[in-house]
């Protein structure tokens, strides 16, 4: 490799993080006075190195919340679909992206996420809001025992998973959907799977108030 290990993952974490390609590589440049010339290597890292989050998850709650949104392109009118599937307090369950908002993207967000499941977890309910696909994807790959709950709004009851989509407002436009499924699994990956020290107090000071939090941050100390 012509670049060193480091500079490698900085490029593609600052890009992940929601730099730009242009100013990742300034800030790369800024901090360790190593120039990478053009945007295309990082996003050539990003094919080569780039995660995909694998692991089985554990501490699965029994309601489970469903939910798609759409993702900007370059292209003027085309939107790509990024479909969640999210467990309150842990993290994604399972995720989706598509050209189309079908049923049988619904169903393929269903069988993403039963690959990680514990062998002992089933869910025992699904919220979704009222679009139709959800209906039929979630008798067809969890059974007829798990409940869907189609809510009126996700105001009322439903809101962790458009909490969770906050996050797009940091994601790039796309060019193809093979880049945006590399980019979406690298950024799933840094924050949810690295078992990095800053992942690791994220997810264990999860519900705490600040003052809880210093107080034990000066107790790790």
């Amino acid at each position: 490799m012509r670049f060193p290990k480091h500079i490698v993952n900085t490029s593609m974490g600052l890009y992940t993080d929601g730099l730009s390609l242009k100013k990742a590589r300034r800030r790369v440049k800024k901090i360790y006075e190593i120039l990478i010339k053009s945007n295309q290597t990082i996003l050539n890292w990003l094919d080569k190195f780039g995660k995909v989050p694998k692991k089985v998850l554990k501490g699965l709650a029994d309601r489970l919340h469903a939910d798609e949104t759409k993702l900007k392109t370059y292209k003027k009118g085309l939107f790509f679909w990024l479909w969640i599937l999210i467990c309150k307090g842990v993290s994604p369950v399972g995720w989706h992206l598509s050209e189309h908002r079908t049923s049988r993207d619904a169903r393929l967000l269903f069988w993403e996420a039963r690959r990680r499941f514990p062998p002992d977890y089933w869910p025992e309910i699904v919220r979704t809001d009222k679009c139709p696909v959800y209906d039929f994807a979630t008798h067809k790959v969890f059974g007829y025992e798990v409940k869907h709950e189609k809510m009126k709004s996700f105001k009322h009851g439903n809101n962790v998973a458009e909490n969770f989509f906050r996050c797009k407002s940091r994601f790039p436009r796309f060019r193809t959907i093979e880049g945006a499924k590399r980019f979406i699994n690298h950024w799933l990956w840094e924050n949810f799977e690295d078992d990095s020290f800053l992942t690791i107090l994220y997810h264990t000071f999860i519900g705490y108030n600040r003052k809880t939090i210093s107080q034990k941050l000066f107790m790790l100390n």
